[in-house]
This record gives C-alpha cells, sequence and structure tokens, in this order.
C-alpha cells in the first residue's frame, strides 16, 4: 500500500472511532435521561416518598369520628401503594383529644419533628385552631377531612389550610331547609358555644329565618358542661314544633332530659357533631325519629366492606359509624397527587399543586387513573368518594353533599337522602 493508502485508510479509522465515540456518549446520555424520564407505562422510575400524619380523635367528645377516619386513611394509603405510580406513602397517627387537653399541639410538635409534609386534621374545628398557626407557619399542609367551621374560610394560614369537608355555611342551609320542609315553623336551637356550634347555630338559624319559621330559643351551653337541666326547660319554654342540636358527645346528656320532659324524637335535629354519637348500646333513651345532618355522601357497600376488612386486618373494631371516612380517604389521595404532579414531597410542592389536582383537566375518580393522566404529562382533576371536592382560592370544597339520616326504634339509624350544594352561587 503507498502512502496516499496508509493516509486514507488511516483517516477512515479516525472517522471511524469518532462516530463510535460520538455513539457511546449519546448512550450514556439517553441512559442518564432515562433515569429522570418516565417508562412506556407512564410510570417515573423515580419512586417519590410521601411521609403524612394525622392528628383525629382517639379519646375526647369527638372519639366516635376517629375509627372512620383512621380507616378512610389507610386505605387510601394501602391503594396509593398499591398502584406503583411513582409514589410511595408512609403516615403517622397521632391523637387530637379534645379542647379540654392539649394533646392535639403536642401531637403536632411530634409530628413535625418527624418531618411530616402534610398532616390530616383535626375533626373538631376548635381543635384544629389550636395548631393551625403551628403547623402552617412550619409551611406543612393541614388538611382535614371534618372541619366545618366558616372560619376556616378567611383565616390567614398562608395557603396552607385546606378541608374536604364543606363549611357549616352549607350544612346549616341544609339543615334549616329540611326542617322548613317537614313543616316546621316555631323551632329552638340549643348549641355548644365554641367555633363549631357558633358557626352552625348562625347558618340554621338563617336559612330558617329566611324560609318564614321564627327561633322561638337559641340557647349556647358550655362545651365542658355536664348537665343540661336549666337549658333543655328554657329551649322547650316556648313549646317548639321542632328543635336543633348542635353538640359533640353531650347528645348523651341532653336526650334524658328531653325525655323527661315529654319531648317528641320525631321532632329532633341533630349536626355532624352528634350523628352516630347514640347507637343501638345506648339504652337511656331511644330516639326514633330523630333527624341527622353529616356533610358528604352515604358511604357506598363496597367502601364500607374495604373499610371493614382492613380494620378487621389491623385488629381493630368493627366500624359502627362511616361518618368522613370518604373525606379522609380523599384528603390522602389529593395529597399524593398533588406531590406527584409537583414532582416533590414538601409542604410547599403539595400546597402549590392541591387545588389544580381538585379542579383542572380530565375528570378521575381513583388515585390510579389520575396518577396515570399525570404521569403522561396530563392534568388530572380527582373527583373522589366524597363527591367533587373542587377547592376554592381558600382552601374550601366549593361543591359538596350533606346527607341526611334517621334513627329507628333500636337507635341505629338509615339513610335517608343526600343534598347537592354549591357554594360559588350563594
Amino acid at each position: 500500500m503507498g502512502a496516499f493508502s496508509r493516509a486514507t485508510a488511516a483517516t477512515r479509522s479516525r472517522s471511524v472511532k469518532s462516530v463510535i465515540s460520538g455513539l457511546a456518549i449519546l448512550g450514556a446520555t439517553a441512559l442518564i435521561l432515562s433515569g429522570c424520564a418516565s417508562t412506556s407505562s407512564g410510570t417515573p422510575s423515580k419512586t417519590l416518598s410521601l411521609k403524612i400524619g394525622t392528628i383525629l380523635p382517639q379519646t375526647g367528645s369527638l372519639a366516635v369520628l376517629g375509627p372512620p377516619e383512621f380507616a378512610g386513611v389507610d386505605l387510601a394509603v394501602k391503594d396509593i401503594n398499591a398502584a406503583k405510580a411513582g409514589i410511595t406513602i408512609s403516615v403517622e397517627h397521632k391523637d387530637s383529644g379534645d379542647t379540654t387537653t392539649n394533646i392535639a399541639t403536642q401531637s403536632a410538635t411530634a409530628e413535625l419533628a418527624d418531618g411530616v409534609s402534610a398532616i390530616i386534621g383535626a375533626a373538631s374545628s376548635s381543635v384544629s385552631l389550636t395548631m393551625i398557626d403551628q403547623i402552617t407557619k412550619a409551611k406543612v399542609v393541614q388538611i382535614s377531612p371534618a372541619n366545618t367551621s366558616p372560619t376556616f374560610s378567611t383565616y390567614a394560614d398562608g395557603g396552607y389550610y385546606f378541608r374536604t369537608a364543606p363549611s357549616d355555611v352549607l350544612q346549616g342551609r341544609v339543615l334549616g331547609q329540611k326542617i322548613l320542609k317537614d313543616g316546621h315553623t316555631n323551632v329552638s336551637i340549643l348549641y355548644q358555644n365554641d367555633s363549631y356550634g357558633q358557626g352552625l347555630d348562625t347558618n340554621v338559624k338563617k336559612a330558617l329565618e329566611d324560609g318564614g319559621a321564627s327561633v322561638g330559643q337559641n340557647v349556647a351551653f358550655d362545651p365542658a358542661a355536664t348537665s343540661f337541666a336549666s337549658e333543655v326547660t328554657t329551649v322547650l319554654s316556648t313549646k317548639p314544633d321542632a328543635l336543633v342540636v348542635i353538640s359533640f358527645d353531650q347528645i348523651k346528656a341532653i336526650a334524658p332530659e328531653l325525655k323527661k320532659n315529654g319531648f317528641d324524637f320525631n321532632n329532633f335535629y341533630g349536626t355532624d357533631g352528634n350523628y352516630g354519637v347514640i347507637d343501638p348500646s345506648y339504652k337511656d333513651v331511644i330516639i326514633a325519629g330523630a333527624q341527622f345532618t353529616n356533610p358528604g355522601v352515604n358511604a357506598s357497600n363496597d367502601l364500607k366492606s374495604r373499610l371493614q376488612a382492613l380494620v378487621k386486618a389491623q385488629g381493630n373494631k368493627p366500624l359502627t359509624v362511616f361518618a368522613y371516612a370518604p373525606e379522609s380517604y380523599d384528603a390522602t389521595v389529593l395529597l399524593a397527587l398533588a406531590a406527584l404532579q409537583a414532582k416533590g414531597t414538601t409542604g410547599a410542592d403539595i400546597q402549590k399543586h392541591l387545588i389544580s389536582v381538585s379542579e383542572d383537566g380530565t375528570k378521575c375518580t381513583t388515585f390510579k387513573e389520575c396518577a396515570a393522566l399525570i404521569n403522561a404529562g396530563k392534568k388530572a382533576n380527582y373527583d373522589g368518594l366524597s363527591g367533587p371536592i373542587t377547592f376554592d382560592k381558600n382552601g374550601d370544597p366549593s361543591q359538596a353533599y350533606v346527607s341526611i339520616y334517621k334513627y329507628n326504634s333500636t337507635n341505629g339509624n338509615d339513610y335517608e337522602t343526600a343534598q347537592f350544594g354549591d357554594l360559588t352561587k350563594g
């Protein structure tokens, strides 16, 4: 081979090496990029890890709501992790107690120290008000499945407070309209004197008076009270054709006083705080005919079955009420979807995306379905077990259902109906 041929061959050899080298670099780059990209199934190859806490009632005047709420969260965690959609979630449960203790603030301190990004709770509006500043100022999301006080709609929480239960503006309106529909025109109200009771009292009273009924007696009581003889005498003094009682477990002491006065429980109306407190194990008074409102939908038979199977597997007692289980489930799913959309698990990441996953894009009804949309680069609008949710700028669900339950002769209760409400329409 001559000098020219040897030079040409050398040039070609260098060209081939350059191509091979270039291909190797491209291949390595593609591998690096693929570590951040989605797989062919749309699932991110990097799995996010989200840690949340719950502060819900294991003790105190709302302890009846704790079991279904904890179960709702645990079932959602199970479904989220089973979906293998690019995020895993762990949960730390703690007690909220009630306002007679400082258990809730102690629980919040512990969970914040443990590095949670969001806290689900409390059930009681008054309890949430004792810890909301502590949580939200730490830039951790607080999302309650059961707070209904209108106070939260304008609370200065920096955008870190949300709830999946509607404001009592809606529950009060539905309860007042139900009483009017049943033909009552002379109504008395007995309510506990805290943020929960005051909010509901205001809105029930407004609905009744706007509908033409009169409120003969409007009596407040101390939430720590244990005797109600005087208050019951006062609310019955105007011979009302209906009585509204806004309480928590104080209903167990109020009902016997009503019985002593010959009150007909067919004319009794309660709210979510005392719904389910009296059950078939309560033998002092039969409250057959009493009706109660409860924000949210009636839990489906499928959900009830899944929840009962879960608590059985955990070694816990069967659930006797399912109030706020759907809202607790949805709160957990929304947190996970917001983190997945943000591609981050800090409180700030979640806070920025919670409204979006509740209102934007394609409607979806399960975590798995919504996660698939997000992983495909699309917007997901989660409509959950509790209803459409759709957070407004204050973190309130602007659309929701309020269910009505009626007690039977065994102190069990039966679902009657649900009323849909849209708070964007005034």
